[in-house]
């Protein structure tokens, strides 16, 4: 089934504020875009309930981390975290999947989140200017270069889910709440069913 056309959202766009007449007469104001500027170091948890947006510019702050908060903008479609100073990404990242352009460059990015390989729907990865490993970046120079990429991150988290050990779960000590009744023949349950089956 091939892919619908994703037009990115427009670099120039213009800004319009709303009159103090328009907001008298009731005028209501909807917006599907938001951009923060200003060296941010931290992104406000107020930004998560803003839902209905579908693109975020946060590129050139001081960003250093993305809160896992983040993956509650479901319907982002576009995501520029260009600029910053992001050491890493939030495993709930690979949560948004209406993504169809996320934008990393210029950041401090060392490894990926597998988590990313769930992002179906991502058509323009940028990751220029960030200190990844070898095999991401070979990947990602490749041709479909972003699909590979999300290929090989998914591929590696079905194998790190296959690898988490099944431990038994920690042995626990009974916690006797009343006082045991004396009549009863207590002990192991082959012990209490012969008791029972011999004086019935």
């Amino acid at each position: 089934m091939p892919k619908e056309k994703y037009d990115p959202p427009d670099p120039h766009r213009m800004h319009t504020i709303m009159s103090s007449d328009e907001a008298a007469h009731g005028k209501k104001s909807y917006w599907a875009e938001l951009e923060i500027s200003g060296k941010v170091r931290s992104l406000s948890s107020g930004l998560w309930s803003l839902t209905h947006l579908t693109a975020l510019h946060v590129s050139d702050n001081s960003l250093s981390r993305i809160p896992p908060d983040i993956a509650k903008l479901h319907n982002l479609v576009y995501l520029d975290l260009s600029s910053n100073n992001i050491r890493s990404l939030p495993a709930e990242l690979g949560n948004m999947v209406s993504l169809r352009e996320l934008l990393l460059n210029n950041n401090q990015l060392r490894v990926l989140p597998f988590e990313l390989g769930k992002l179906f729907q991502l058509q323009t990865l940028g990751l220029k200017g960030n200190p990844l490993t070898q095999v991401i970046m070979k990947l990602y120079q490749e041709p479909d270069g972003t699909r590979r990429l999300l290929n090989y991150l998914l591929d590696n988290l079905a194998g790190a889910i296959k690898r988490i050990p099944t431990e038994q779960p920690p042995s626990r000590s009974l916690i006797v709440l009343q006082e045991p009744d004396r009549t009863r023949p207590s002990g192991p349950l082959s012990t209490i069913i012969a008791h029972y089956y011999y004086t019935h």
